[in-house]
């Protein structure tokens, strides 16, 4: 997947970078830098179940913060299809709280 400035999640929304997006921001939600300077975050959407075995979301922003990338990703690290699953509902409710939380902390809008 490619960088965009706007992504559609499927069940929760469309979101784009908030013009208030600041680095330290990034870092005090827990998020890391790569070797290539990019800023990575991954929740786990099954907490009942091992990080190294859950599916997770993950977050990247370029490190010039100009693109992103929001996906759910498998143990693997390949991209699963959340909306087909028996938990759905529960994955796309843990979606949305960290989502929200970056909508609040100014890092993401929430767009129609």
């Amino acid at each position: 997947m490619a960088f965009q400035t706007k992504v559609a999640v499927n069940g929760v929304g469309n979101f784009q970078i908030s013009s208030s997006i600041k680095k330290f921001t990034l870092i005090d939600l827990g998020f890391v830098t790569n070797n290539a300077g990019a800023y990575i975050l991954k929740r786990s959407l099954q907490p009942e179940q091992a990080l190294d075995q859950a599916i997770s979301l993950k977050v990247v922003f370029k490190k010039d913060l100009g693109g992103m990338k929001i996906e759910t990703v498998g143990a693997a690290g390949g991209p699963v299809d959340v909306t087909k699953r028996a938990d759905a509902k529960e994955i796309e409710k843990l979606m949305t709280f960290f989502l929200n939380e970056m909508v609040d902390r100014q890092v993401l809008e929430q767009v129609a």
